[in-house]
């Protein structure tokens, strides 16, 4: 039976060639937060985590920018085990089809672990303030948040 790419919030995936090194041609990995899956078309809305602040602040956590936008999450541990941003300038909305293309490749895979229900809550409540944030994804977000019953 064929692998299929089924994300929920609160998930995290490590993509093992999310981009390119300019200097080194070399694929760069990345882990992506599953922020929202829309329940008609399977497909993600994601951000990646970077522990390369670049703007962003520790205090207070959620940084709507300039120059960055983002949630600062800490050091939650397993692959997270330094200080670490959810990268709001990173968001994308991901189809289902090619997610399930990327796994059954061998270049993303689901991790063990989860982003712990509070701090995705406090991610979802920042993430819900930035401008850049389709109307689309805004309504999956919050529905998430609703469902997680995020304070």
């Amino acid at each position: 039976m064929a692998t299929v790419a089924v994300a929920q919030p609160g998930q995290i995936w490590r993509d093992d060639c999310y981009y390119l090194n300019r200097t080194t041609g070399e694929c760069e990995r990345k882990y992506l937060l599953v922020l929202a899956v829309d329940p008609r078309s399977g497909d993600w809305v994601t951000a990646v985590f970077t522990s390369k602040s670049h703007g962003l602040m520790e205090e207070p956590a959620c940084n709507q920018g300039p120059p960055r936008a983002g949630h600062f999450v800490g050091a939650p541990g397993g692959v997270l085990q330094q200080p670490t941003w959810v990268d709001f300038n990173s968001l994308q909305d991901l189809e289902a089809g090619d997610m399930t293309k990327l796994q059954r490749s061998g270049r993303l895979s689901q991790l063990p672990q989860n982003l712990p229900t509070p701090l995705l809550c406090a991610v979802l409540r920042c993430l819900l303030q930035y401008d850049d944030l389709t109307g689309r994804q805004a309504r999956l977000v919050g529905d998430v948040a609703a469902l997680l019953r995020c304070p």
